[in-house]
């Protein structure tokens, strides 16, 4: 008797295995066509516009933004060109006209840089334009307008002109000791060497 349940059940099984095996077939198998992935071409990063440190350690106007983080707060040397130079507006005889920024000038990696945001102020080389004028014209005259001894101040440049390269030492800093400040950082002068010199701005005829 357990023999012949063992059979019938041994052929139950079979017809079940037998019955999905003949479902299966009967079911229609559609094969889907390959699916190629469609990805966007992988960018092309553009190189750096000017290196962050020249060979010489100084950097570039772009490596002071750029390595923010260890140039803030710190002496730094730069190398680049004078964009621009401020000149107080003249002001008519007799007329009281209001005290003028502090004299200053705008470095860049490029001589004819025109975008504020490429450009670093650089201040505290002289407390006036009177001060920046009477050193020149010592100079024009064979004599070096020296800082007085044991003051700890710098002789006034006296070729701070529109495209000259220089090397400048400072203080990179969120504000200058001349009042100037930007997120940005600005620059308090400790002195410079002149690589490339300017052009001296042609002096205005008087009246």
């Amino acid at each position: 008797m357990k023999r012949l349940s063992r059979i019938l059940c041994v052929c139950a099984l079979a017809g079940l295995a037998a019955c999905e095996g003949t479902a299966q077939a009967k079911i229609p198998v559609e094969k889907l066509p390959e699916v190629k992935p469609s990805l966007p071409a992988v960018p092309t990063i553009p190189p750096a516009p000017y290196p962050v440190q020249y060979g010489d350690q100084s950097y570039s106007v772009y490596g002071l933004r750029r390595a923010l983080r260890r140039t803030i707060n710190t002496d730094v040397n730069v190398t680049a060109y004078i964009a621009k130079v401020f000149v107080p507006p003249e002001c008519p005889p007799k007329e009281k006209c209001p005290l003028p920024p502090a004299p200053h000038f705008f470095l860049a990696d490029t001589k004819t840089e025109t975008d504020p945001g490429k450009q670093v102020i650089v201040a505290g080389y002289a407390e006036n334009q009177k001060a920046i004028d009477d050193a020149i014209k010592a100079a024009g005259h064979g004599k070096s307008k020296a800082a007085p001894e044991d003051t700890g101040l710098l002789p006034v440049p006296t070729d701070f002109f529109e495209g000259a390269k220089i090397k400048l030492k400072g203080k990179f800093s969120f504000m200058s000791g001349a009042g100037f400040q930007s997120s940005e950082g600005v620059l308090d002068y400790a002195g410079h060497e002149t690589l490339e010199p300017g052009v001296p701005p042609v002096p205005a005829k008087k009246k």
